[in-house]
């Protein structure tokens, strides 16, 4: 992959091209909806009764976190593909709220720079995610989901980005609503980044605006 010569934008999806209906997603019907899902599917694979499903759940969160899938492979041999494609196949739109501005606002960034989406949600909901939001046509190809071992959480992501597009990291800009995963790595590596929050802001940021619309005063179009 290359860039053309152009800045590369990398773009966070959760919270920053839209907001969970209760503002997170800890506290979201998302993540209840996942966990019940977690459930079942640990029930059905590993032949689990509801209660010892529960204890396995319970077990895998608190050793890996939110990393449900990597626990699940380590513990059980499970494939991360398979867990994900049953368990987040789940359709956003009860979920998510968006302004309707985000399908301009990504068109007028493809005319002006490469750019990529990056998450560490599964694939199967990046999609649904986008389909709501009218843009999975603009992202097409331009997509690095959290199936693999390069994700956010992990803090290596940035560097396999720099690594694949041939591109100095002063030549990226990385937005994003999460300031340990969005901004401090891309940081480091020497990237310029933009916080996204209504809430709070960042002291390592180059910029911090309140909602994704207002990348338009950021960037140069």
């Amino acid at each position: 992959m290359r860039t053309r010569n152009k800045q590369l934008i990398i773009l966070d999806l959760d919270g920053t091209l839209y907001d969970f209906k209760e503002g997170s997603f800890k506290r979201s019907d998302l993540r209840k909806t996942v966990l019940r899902n977690a459930k079942k599917y640990i029930m059905n694979k590993l032949n689990k009764t509801k209660s010892e499903a529960s204890s396995v759940l319970h077990t895998i969160i608190a050793k890996y976190g939110e990393n449900i899938s990597i626990g699940l492979e380590k513990e059980f041999s499970i494939n991360r593909f398979d867990y994900f494609n049953s368990v987040w196949n789940i359709n956003a739109k009860k979920f998510i709220k968006f302004d309707s501005s985000v399908r301009k606002i990504l068109l007028k960034i493809s005319g002006h720079y490469d750019y990529l989406l990056i998450s560490d949600a599964p694939m199967i909901w990046i999609k649904s995610v986008l389909k709501e939001l009218n843009v999975a046509d603009v992202f097409s190809k331009k997509i690095i989901s959290g199936e693999g071992d390069q994700r956010k959480i992990f803090g290596n992501i940035f560097h396999m980005i720099l690594g694949d597009y041939k591109i100095n990291p002063e030549n990226c800009v990385a937005i994003g609503d999460q300031e340990k995963t969005d901004i401090i790595p891309a940081k480091k590596l020497g990237m310029r980044t933009i916080f996204i929050s209504k809430k709070k802001s960042s002291r390592y940021a180059d910029y911090n605006i309140r909602k994704f619309k207002e990348i338009t005063k950021v960037l140069t179009f």
